[in-house]
């Protein structure tokens, strides 16, 4: 026979069904109000302001002349803006205070030579990467034989000292027959080292090899880039409709040369 179900049984659980459904309302409402607009405020005051630290250049620095910003970022920005039909507003924030100006919504979106950090992620949205800064194999502008890291067997290599062009040739030393390191104090004095002819190869990041190739000549960079260090723009973490915009005009940009361009002009 079964058992009768009492009322009070009954009543406690409508009241944990009005509870669960409650909490499912509150939930929504929560994320309702937690929904970011800014996307919709861009479009509505047509204007994006982005947030840098105009201190290194070629990617942003103060021109003394005309006390404006500029740099490969610069160009960036505006050419994003172009595309989106935005007027793009630069606010200049030391960098260590950009990603909290980003939180705090002082900023719509920070492009500022900003590294990819996987630390970061609870607290932001980045974009596809639009510059890899990672390490570059460099060689003389003559070198034929040198193509990839895999060539260095029997070579002298230059890195900079305690880097992570140290740590990666260490590595390549114990992989490859004959290699040997040759210090440097400065990945400037590493590359000089290499024109100077006392290395036959070096490793340094990319944005020195690029920069020391536009005004000293003489080296070039072969292979793939050894590692990454990519360069990303940051939203913030409820600017999804801001960061799938970014993401298609970065994409765009990377498909038709204008990345190249960019940094062809700036390096």
């Amino acid at each position: 026979m079964r058992r009768k179900v009492s009322r009070r049984y009954i009543l406690l659980l409508l009241v944990m069904g009005l509870f669960i459904v409650g909490l499912g309302v509150w939930y929504w409402l929560g994320r309702e109000e937690e929904k970011d607009h800014t996307w919709a405020v861009i479009q509505q005051t047509g204007v994006l302001r982005v947030g840098m630290d105009a201190s290194y250049p070629p990617f942003e620095e103060i021109d003394e002349t005309t006390g404006e910003v500029r740099g490969y970022d610069v160009d960036l920005a505006r050419e994003i803006g172009r595309r989106l039909g935005l007027e793009v507003q630069f606010v200049n924030i030391g960098f260590d205070g950009l990603y909290d100006a980003l939180i705090a919504k002082k900023v719509d979106a920070v492009i500022s030579a900003l590294p990819y950090d996987p630390l970061r992620t609870q607290d932001v949205f980045y974009t596809v990467s639009y510059f890899n800064a990672g390490l570059v194999l460099v060689v003389g502008e003559g070198e034929t034989e040198i193509e990839s890291v895999d060539d260095l067997g029997g070579r002298t290599l230059g890195v900079e000292w305690g880097s992570d062009g140290d740590a990666q040739g260490r590595r390549l030393v114990k992989r490859l027959n004959g290699l040997t390191l040759r210090p440097y104090p400065t990945p400037l004095d590493t590359l000089w080292g290499l024109k100077n002819g006392e290395v036959e190869a070096v490793l340094v990041d990319a944005v020195s090899a690029y920069h020391f190739i536009k005004h000293e000549g003489a080296v070039k960079i072969v292979g793939e880039p050894v590692t990454d260090e990519s360069y990303v723009i940051a939203v913030g973490p409820t600017s999804t409709e801001l960061l799938s915009a970014l993401n298609a005009v970065l994409l765009a940009l990377r498909d038709d040369g204008t990345l190249i361009r960019l940094r062809d002009k700036w390096f």
